[in-house]
């Protein structure tokens, strides 16, 4: 039998035992949870770095195909001066560092250096990149630039030089990657600090319990050694204990798998975010709540035909309109506002401009898009409707005045009526196909015509038009003489849509012809086209006049002024038809006369 100073003194020492328990199970899950950590961020971290250096591989290949298409062959440049000066440009079209390397490893061209400095560079043959690209024809590799002073990833391609290639290489810094594993580093650091509170309350908890264990155990004993030996003081004993160090590590596991995952789908959004914004097809610019801008994408810089906006202010953009959107912003939270930017060809480009302050953050939101076309297009329907209102009015006029003259009296005198009669016949004539030039031309425009395209000899075609015209011309003594390229033309066009293209070009220049004077059509052959010139002697077409020329109604103001027929619709049905038939059309012009061309596709 134990005394009762043996069983305090048991106690005691079973207490002091728990002591040491504590700690080596703290020590025990926080080494366990610690080494799952670090292998976790160090699997992670490769992870992320080889993901992200693979999209800047594949980003920098293709900016390097890009470029080996634009330059050809690096040898081709005349001096360093030339060849810099190339680097220079596409690096700043591409963002990126753009260099130049000789098949003898001399850097004859780089985006981010001066000339100066190029001179100074070593021999390239030495890098890795270049290596691999002279033996594999591509190649690539990441190292800190003493040049530059930061990390860069580099991509190396050859030139279509096959003899003696040369190199050229795109590099970007890794500033995305070292921004991505310096908040991975702060999240495994707060990892840590959770790592740490976990395992002091679990070896606290698990102390615990395994002290109670241990308490419930010496009561147990003590009972049997007091003679009590019933099976209930038996079970009673914890021999079936569940081990919750191993559900611990699970949890720790699986925050540390959902720690990755979360980091892998933010990179991921980022970029599917970053291309959504370029795609928009609409300017969005970003600024904090000093007005400094720090984000801008592509489409932005492209409709306020500026470069390098971000750091910049908005007031230093040197536009009304957004300095106007930035103080309405401030107040009223909105603001939105048309406004029109001049271009440096002197043309006006319409802007949308919509701005909105952040309530939480403060930071400026300006959208910006461009309305020009639809400014276009009101403007072409507002014109539209005013000139088929004008054009229709004089037929229906006259036709009105006859008829009330005819009723007025002038019926009984057969002359008269006569003369009145054929006035409202021609003007009824004029209006029947001035409406069947507008449905004709509707049906072109909204792809209704059905054209049955198919190989046909254009100079065929011209000389049965020609024979079928000189009756015609022969009113005002007008000579017409076609000269073809070769005897056969094949074209790929609809005969009928073909026959009223000449046809309309013919009567048009016998129109604005003068008497005793001739008109000449002729054919050439450029390319994988050809090409039908009708020429005129008459008085020519103004310059201002020459992008009109194919515009519904449009007259120019000498056939205004003159009493010369015509509903000004015929050239725009020839324009829409020739776009209907894969060709091009246009007009040269001077003081002698006229040029209306055309062209059609070959036959294949």
């Amino acid at each position: 039998m134990f005394k009762p100073s043996e069983v305090w003194d048991t106690n005691s020492q079973e207490r002091l035992t728990s002591m040491g328990v504590r700690s080596r199970i703290f020590l025990t899950i926080f080494l366990s949870l610690f080494l799952s950590v670090i292998a976790t961020y160090f699997i992670t971290e490769r992870d992320l770095r080889r993901g992200i250096e693979n999209q800047l591989v594949s980003e920098l290949e293709k900016e390097a195909n890009l470029i080996v298409e634009n330059i050809g062959n690096v040898s081709s440049f005349q001096s360093l001066e030339e060849s810099d000066a190339a680097a220079d440009n596409l690096g700043s079209i591409i963002d990126s560092r753009v260099t130049l390397i000789s098949n003898e490893g001399e850097v004859v061209g780089d985006s981010s250096l001066t000339i100066q400095e190029i001179s100074l560079l070593d021999n390239h043959l030495n890098r890795s990149e270049v290596i691999e690209a002279l033996k594999n024809n591509r190649g690539w590799s990441s190292r800190y630039s003493n040049t530059l002073d930061s990390n860069l990833l580099y991509f190396a391609v050859l030139d279509e030089n096959i003899e003696e290639p040369n190199v050229i290489r795109v590099a970007v810094p890794l500033s995305s990657l070292d921004s991505a594993l310096s908040s991975l580093e702060l999240a495994i650091s707060l990892l840590f600090i959770v790592v740490f509170i976990v395992s002091v309350f679990a070896s606290f908890i698990s102390s615990r319990i395994l002290y109670s264990n241990i308490e419930a155990l010496d009561k147990a004993a003590s009972r049997i050694i007091d003679g009590a030996i019933k099976k209930k003081d038996i079970k009673a004993l914890p021999t079936q204990r569940v081990d919750e160090f191993g559900n611990v590590a699970r949890t720790i596991s699986q925050i540390s798998a959902d720690l990755k995952q979360r980091i892998q789908d933010i990179a991921k959004q980022r970029d599917q975010f970053g291309n959504v914004l370029n795609d928009l097809g609409e300017g969005i610019l970003v600024a904090d709540n000093n007005e400094n801008i720090f984000y801008s994408n592509e489409q932005s810089q492209i409709i306020l035909e500026l470069q390098k906006l971000n750091g910049r202010k908005l007031q230093s953009l040197n536009i009304p309109a957004i300095n106007y959107l930035t103080e309405r912003a401030k107040e009223k939270k909105k603001a939105d506002i048309e406004f029109e930017i001049e271009l440096k060809d002197k043309t006006t480009r319409w802007v949308l401009g919509s701005m909105n302050k952040s309530k939480s953050t403060g930071e400026f939101i300006l959208v910006l898009h461009d309305i020009s076309q639809l400014r276009q297009l009101n403007s072409m329907r507002r014109d539209f409707i005013s000139n088929l209102s004008h054009e229709l009015r004089t037929p229906v006029s006259v036709i009105r005045a006859n008829s009330e003259t005819l009723l007025s009296g002038a019926l009984e005198d057969k002359k008269e009526a006569a003369v009145f009669a054929k006035a409202i016949m021609h003007n009824s004539e004029r209006l029947s196909e001035m409406v069947s030039d507008l449905i004709d031309l509707s049906r072109i425009e909204y792809g209704d015509l059905k054209l049955n395209i198919r190989s046909i000899d254009v100079n065929q075609i011209i000389e049965s038009i020609v024979f079928s015209m000189k009756s015609i011309l022969k009113r005002k003594n007008i000579s017409i003489k076609f000269d073809p390229h070769q005897s056969k033309s094949m074209v790929e066009a609809d005969l009928n849509a073909l026959e009223r293209i000449i046809n309309n070009f013919i009567d048009n220049a016998y129109k604005y012809s003068p008497k005793n004077s001739s008109i000449e059509i002729t054919t050439e052959s450029p390319n994988d086209d050809i090409k039908i010139n009708i020429i005129d002697e008459g008085d020519g077409i103004a310059p201002k006049e020459m992008n009109l020329i194919f515009d519904r109604f449009f007259r120019t103001a000498s056939a205004r002024a003159s009493e010369k027929s015509g509903s000004g619709l015929g050239l725009a049905i020839v324009k829409n038809l020739v776009n209907s038939l894969n060709g091009k059309v246009g007009v040269d012009s001077n003081e002698k006369g006229s040029t209306f061309w055309f062209t059609l596709p070959k036959s294949k």
